[in-house]
């Protein structure tokens, strides 16, 4: 097809005055693949607003049209999603301003208080979010020889171990990270510190941005830290009881009220007040599920033998009267 008669039924279009046979001519342009990479300097903006809309138009219903065809007709399914292929890449060639195409995007997964998700990483590994908790990451790690995720809040992660051996790494802060290959772990990383738990596979922790400084956990064991992480405790766990919230419930083991009030400020958004400061001492131990904010308050209640009286955001503690 000539420009000038390009342009002209570009033009048409944009302006709803194709006439039935125009329409057909343009239809058929569309469909023979007749496209040329420096045409597009000679059309005005209306038919590139036009070219546009129809292209993106006709992706869509190409995608419609193959969603509807039989896995077992293969031949088939593959030109359809090639001739897609070919439509997005006429796109690009013809600079419409698709910039998303060619630029690595940061992609942002997060949870508000008490809520937990299940995200799929563009590499296949899965990542449960813990509530109030986000994860951030370049959607490009094909390029990259590194796979990372920074965090904050607390995840479980499952990690694929890939064909290349390709690094997966887990950012907290600056000044801290964890290297891994293929495995599962626990992390959180709150205003009340940061805490690893390896359930399986291997963990080399980084506790510096220098990289001179690393320990290496084995499944079962724990290290946290407060502020620096060079100053980090490094204990035996069971490690249940820090994974347990991925499975919708909490279990305690001689777990002070104090200890629990973070827990449940930093997760839920919930803050504990009480007049007698003697009361957050009280522990206890067993598990509770979190369904129900009224029932794991109550089972917290009733293993501590205080009154809990839930005013907003505010969780009023009182000694149970006997």
């Amino acid at each position: 097809m000539e420009k000038d008669r390009l342009l002209y039924l570009l033009e048409q279009e944009k302006k709803g005055r194709c006439s039935a046979e125009e329409a057909e001519e343009l239809e058929s342009w569309y469909n023979s693949g007749d496209q040329r990479s420096d045409f597009t300097s000679i059309l005005s903006e209306n038919a590139l607003n036009a070219m546009e809309t129809r292209v993106f138009a006709k992706i869509q219903d190409e995608i419609e049209q193959e969603k509807k065809v039989e896995i077992s007709f293969g031949r088939r399914f593959y030109l359809g999603y090639t001739r897609i292929a070919a439509s997005v890449l006429v796109l690009l060639i013809a600079g419409l301003g698709i910039y998303y195409f060619l630029n690595p995007s940061t992609q942002t997964e997060r949870t508000a208080y008490g809520e937990t998700r299940k995200v799929f990483l563009p590499d296949g590994s899965e990542v449960t979010l813990n509530g109030n908790s986000q994860i951030t990451y370049q959607t490009d790690w094909q390029k990259k020889g590194i796979r990372e995720v920074n965090l904050s809040g607390e995840a479980y992660f499952k990690v694929i171990h890939t064909k290349d051996h390709r690094k997966f790494r887990v950012r907290t802060n600056p000044d801290f990270s964890l290297d891994v290959l293929g495995t599962q772990f626990n992390v959180a990383s709150r205003k009340s510190g940061t805490r690893v738990v390896l359930n399986e596979g291997r963990v080399r922790c980084n506790l510096s941005d220098a990289g001179g400084d690393t320990l290496i956990l084995k499944p079962g064991e724990m290290m946290q830290f407060t502020e620096k992480p060079v100053q980090f405790v490094r204990k035996k766990v069971e490690i249940s009881t820090y994974s347990a919230w991925k499975d919708h419930k909490l279990i305690f083991k001689n777990s002070s009220l104090k200890e629990i009030s973070v827990m449940l400020e930093e997760t839920y958004g919930l803050k504990m007040k009480t007049g007698n400061p003697e009361l957050l001492e009280r522990q206890i131990s067993g598990s509770v599920p979190t369904a129900n904010m009224e029932v794991l308050l109550l089972g917290i209640a009733e293993a501590s033998s205080v009154t809990i009286q839930k005013d907003g955001d505010q969780l009023i503690i009182a000694d149970r009267i006997k």
